[in-house]
């Protein structure tokens, strides 16, 4: 089921470039008569992705989404990078100097922000659609685009304002470049492609691992016999477009890795050298046997082994690292990996026989369909803002200083939130009078005091935590209190702290 780029095959019609078994499939999904990708179905599949993801757009904004539009808002370009070197850790900044030229003209309000990612995440069906085409043949493109559009990250990222939609369609329109150089060499695909590849080092530090996968698949490719000059010299351009990036990359994983800035992923913990050893050298083996092996396929560029080390290198070596040094492990930081995954599935399931191809592909598109409504999609900051603006405006509102979801104590001004995370994203819909006020969640017992004079003062406060319930509430008093929890989400939680009529100056 692939394309015939070396000449006679068995199997191989001529007149269209495909094989028997995916010309028999062409009226199912929707390849056209020549061969090539169905534009009309292409288009129509990218619409119907946009309209999909384009439901409940006008949402509240999510936390993270809050730094995007605080970097946006910025008076000048410059003010931009600065703002999301400062808080973006471990993602360049070009998606937020975009999206500071997108409000220029658009306006920052929610639904105008989440556009951008919009446009991209239909790009990314289009794109998945022209990969599948180009590695395999059109109905594998055809299917994997319609998985990738159901698929949970398409959907959590479809309409988000953040990088991520465009970091994908970055890594996916690279890879179909590159894949292109290999087969049909060009001085334009090449500089196109070093110019994406550029471009996504400079969305998200992901793409590095992606381009070392790439790198390495040159290197097996030459190692059984390929040369393809064009190609290296794409990935080398690339690379070398980001070397000014580089320091301060170092300094931002560095401190991304041993600080606190991925607490809410797992806290770091003590890992011995033994397992360090063992789990670096075991996927070091894996990744040089997917490289280096002798070929299995009777395409000469290989595509099956190409998509799944695409998927599976960057993929691995985030896994290994969690286990051997501390938890960073989050997919949508190698989310071009796994879109390749999903075109690894579509292949899969092309392989089988007959109209099973067409079957298994619904019927998973329609097992994907029927999970939207699981997907949580409510932000609290909004409606929190909301009942803080109901309540007096005397009563201050705290907020936890430090790292997203940590008890860190606070070292350097110049790191972590001093202000606290979710301010951003709660002054992002308040406007109100009340005054903020920042507590230490690494002094639980003084930022008790702290909250219960300050709510005997003006008669309630809140408080804005990140932390689990238990250790929240430690940060509250509770004698002659009456603790609410008014809003929640997966990642913050607002409460509303009371005196009791019985409660004197000293509670607490």
């Amino acid at each position: 089921m692939r394309f015939n780029r070396t000449g006679g095959a068995p199997g191989i019609d001529e007149g269209n470039g495909l094989s028997s078994a995916s010309s028999a499939t062409c009226s199912t999904v929707g390849c056209a008569r020549s061969g090539t990708v169905n534009i009309k179905l292409g288009v129509a599949l990218m619409l119907a992705a946009g309209a999909l993801y384009s439901f409940d757009i006008g949402r509240s904004f999510g936390a993270s989404e809050a730094y995007s539009a605080m970097a946006a808002a910025q008076p000048t370009f410059a003010a931009a990078v600065h703002n999301a070197l400062r808080f973006d850790q471990c993602k360049p900044p070009l998606y937020q100097v975009l999206l500071h030229g997108w409000a220029l003209v658009f306006g920052g309000g929610d639904i105008a922000l989440r556009a951008l990612s919009l446009i991209f995440s239909m790009a990314n069906v289009g794109l998945m659609m022209a990969l599948g085409a180009a590695m395999f043949a059109p109905p594998v493109g055809v299917a994997g685009a319609v998985l990738w559009a159901l698929s949970p990250l398409a959907i959590v990222y479809g309409a988000w304002a953040r990088m991520y939609s465009m970091y994908i369609a970055l890594g996916l329109a690279q890879i179909l470049l590159l894949w292109n150089l290999r087969v049909a060499p060009s001085t334009g695909k090449m500089a196109a492609c070093a110019a994406l590849g550029a471009a996504m080092l400079y969305t998200h530090l992901g793409g590095v691992l992606l381009l070392a996968a790439e790198a390495a698949m040159l290197a097996g490719a030459a190692w059984r016999g390929e040369r393809n000059r064009a190609a290296w010299i794409a990935i080398a351009l690339a690379a070398a477009a980001f070397v000014p990036f580089v320091p301060i990359a170092v300094s931002q994983v560095s401190r991304y890795i041993y600080g606190h800035w991925v607490d809410w992923i797992g806290p770091a913990r003590p890992v011995s050298t033994a397992r360090k050893a063992a789990v670096f050298g075991a996927a070091a083996v894996g990744g040089l046997l997917l490289v280096f092996a002798p070929r299995l396929e009777t395409d000469e560029h290989e595509p099956v082994r190409w998509c799944v080390a695409l998927s599976l290198l960057p993929i691995g070596a985030l896994a290994a690292g969690s286990a051997a040094i501390r938890p960073m492990f989050d997919i949508r930081y190698v989310a071009p990996s796994a879109a390749m995954l999903v075109l690894v599935v579509a292949h899969l399931l092309s392989r089988l026989p007959g109209r099973w191809f067409s079957l298994s592909a619904f019927g998973i598109a329609s097992f994907l369909f029927f999970l939207l409504p699981y997907y949580p999609r409510y932000e609290p900051w909004r409606d929190a803002a909301g009942m803080v603006a109901g309540g007096s405006p005397t009563e201050p509102v705290f907020f936890e200083s430090g790292y997203v979801g940590s008890t860190a104590a606070e070292s350097d001004p110049d790191l972590g939130f001093p202000q606290g995370f979710f301010r951003v994203p709660f002054e992002r819909y308040f406007t109100g009078p009340n005054p903020r006020r920042v507590i230490d969640p690494s002094a639980p017992q003084a930022a008790r005091k702290l909250i219960a004079a300050a709510a005997l003062a003006n008669h309630g406060a809140w408080l804005v935590s990140g932390l689990s319930e238990a250790k929240a509430r430690a940060e509250m008093p509770t004698q002659c209190f009456t603790i609410d929890k008014k809003a929640s989400s997966n990642y913050a939680n607002l409460y509303h702290v009371v005196p009791v009529a019985s409660c004197s100056k000293g509670a607490g």
